[in-house]
């Protein structure tokens, strides 16, 4: 016979199961009685709940609209480095700023000027800022700028230099810049986010 009655009464002990612990579980569910965790919720469809439900809707379109406009102005961060540049592109970019700075006819020493000091501002050297003066005494065709811009990958760069070169909220250089970043292929989110940041 053996050992077999002891497990027959063990079988038919009651006892707790693996993991189980019955003074602890007994001793946290009192513990959230009395602290009202276990409270019944209050009535669906009250006054104050729809009230509160009203609130909780305006507060969140009002956040997710804060988010959305602040994710439109920063949408694109692009940072003009010259120093990152190869000359090549910096050649480039210096070429599309003389196009740019000539799209109200000849431009006057001054204009020019203005337009190399706000590059040298943005990290322009000595070299680049030559090729700008000459690129703006004979510029190029906005064919061959947006052919370039392609080539480079620099689409929204050659937008951006071409604002910094213009410096200006004129009605032919709006209009110089709306065509330029339709040859380009940049979209409103892009172009609205460049002015924003780079338009004097």
């Amino acid at each position: 016979m053996g050992m077999e009655w002891l497990w027959r009464l063990a079988g038919r002990a009651a006892g707790p199961r693996d993991g189980q612990a019955s003074g602890l579980e007994a001793a946290v569910l009192e513990g959230t009685a009395a602290s009202g965790l276990l409270a019944p919720p209050p009535p669906i469809g009250t006054v104050r709940d729809r009230a509160l439900g009203q609130l909780h809707g305006v507060l969140a379109a009002k956040i997710a609209g804060a988010h959305l406009a602040n994710r439109r102005q920063v949408s694109y961060p692009l940072v003009l480095n010259f120093g990152s540049l190869s000359p090549l592109e910096g050649d480039f970019l210096m070429t599309t700023a003389g196009a740019a700075v000539c799209s109200e006819g000849d431009p006057s020493a001054e204009r020019v000027g203005l337009a190399a000091e706000r590059l040298r501002r943005l990290g322009a050297d000595e070299r680049l800022l030559a090729r700008f003066r000459r690129a703006a005494e004979e510029p190029a065709s906005m064919t061959a700028v947006a052919a370039r811009a392609i080539e480079f990958d620099k689409a929204a760069h050659a937008y951006a230099v071409s604002l910094i070169a213009i410096g200006s909220r004129s009605p032919v250089g709006r209009l110089y810049l709306s065509y330029l970043a339709a040859r380009l292929g940049l979209g409103q989110e892009v172009v609205g986010s460049l002015n924003r940041r780079f338009l004097a």
